[in-house]
């Protein structure tokens, strides 16, 4: 089982560049998603975001979670 941790924006370390992507999830909304630039150019979509969510999913607006497949995440250290 993967937990999926919404993080804010500020508190990702890395680059992330956005794609024309889009979904739409009938509880939060429409869904943005996010690629990390790999060294020979090409890119990943490896998150997505909620730019402006549904009301009852406001707390995670503009937050970003990620593909646990796709990215390594740390939360809270090294």
């Amino acid at each position: 089982m993967h937990v999926i941790y919404y993080l804010p924006r500020e508190d990702v370390l890395v680059d992330l560049t956005p794609t024309p992507t889009t979904s739409s999830c009938p509880y939060k909304g429409t869904a943005s998603y996010w690629s990390v630039p790999a060294p020979d150019g090409s890119a990943t979509e490896v998150a997505w975001s909620y730019e402006a969510p549904l009301p009852d999913a406001v707390a995670i607006a503009g937050a970003v979670a990620f593909y646990p497949d796709r990215a390594d995440v740390v939360v809270g250290g090294m």
